[in-house]
C-alpha cells in the first residue's frame, strides 16, 4: 500500500473529527456539600405470638384467651388480650422494645430485649402462667403453651413457667 495515500486518508479523517469534535470550555463548579442523611429510624417494636395446645402438644385448642401483661399476676398491667383460632394461634401481638443496636454494644449496661408475661385461660383446663418471655425488636417471639385438663374442676391454682434466662449476646 502506498504511504502517500495513506497519510492523505489518515489526514482527512483527522480534519473531519477535529470539525465534529471541536474541544469547548467546560466551566468548573464546585460539587455542592453532600447533605447529610439521617440515619434509618429503628424499629422498636417486637412480636409475640402464643401456641396453645393440649396432650402434650398433640391438640390445639381452639378459643383459649390469651392475656398478655407486665407486673405481678396479682396486679398484672393488661398489654393485650386474644382469643386462639382453631390451630390454637393467637394473632402475632406487637409489643414495644428497647432499640435493637443495644444488642451491638459490648456492655450491655441495658437489657436488649423487654420480658412479657402470659397469661393462658380455657374451660376444662388449669391455668398457664409464662413469665419473663423475651422480646426483641424485629423479631417474632413464639410462646408455646400446653395445657392440662383440670380433672376434678376445682380451678387450681395457675401452673407457672419461668422462661427468663441471661442471653449472652
Amino acid at each position: 500500500m502506498n504511504n502517500e495515500l495513506f497519510e492523505k486518508y489518515k489526514n482527512e479523517m483527522l480534519k473531519m473529527y477535529n470539525s465534529v469534535h471541536k474541544p469547548q470550555a467546560v466551566p468548573v463548579v464546585a460539587e455542592p456539600e453532600p447533605t447529610p442523611v439521617a440515619p434509618p429510624p429503628t424499629d422498636q417494636t417486637g412480636k409475640l405470638l402464643g401456641v396453645i395446645t393440649s396432650f402434650n402438644s398433640l391438640y390445639p385448642v381452639e378459643n383459649a384467651k390469651v392475656t398478655v401483661f407486665t407486673g405481678e399476676y396479682e396486679n398484672m398491667t393488661v398489654i393485650d388480650t386474644d382469643l386462639t383460632d382453631r390451630s390454637g394461634k393467637t394473632k402475632v401481638f406487637s409489643l414495644p422494645t428497647p432499640d435493637k443496636n443495644l444488642s451491638m454494644a459490648p456492655d450491655l449496661s441495658e437489657t436488649p430485649y423487654a420480658v412479657y408475661n402470659m397469661l393462658v385461660e380455657s374451660d376444662g383446663f388449669l391455668k398457664n402462667i409464662h413469665l419473663n418471655i423475651p422480646v426483641f425488636s424485629g423479631i417474632t417471639s413464639v410462646q408455646r403453651s400446653d395445657l392440662i385438663i383440670d380433672a376434678d374442676q376445682t380451678g387450681n391454682e395457675p401452673q407457672i413457667f419461668d422462661e427468663g434466662q441471661k442471653y449472652n449476646l
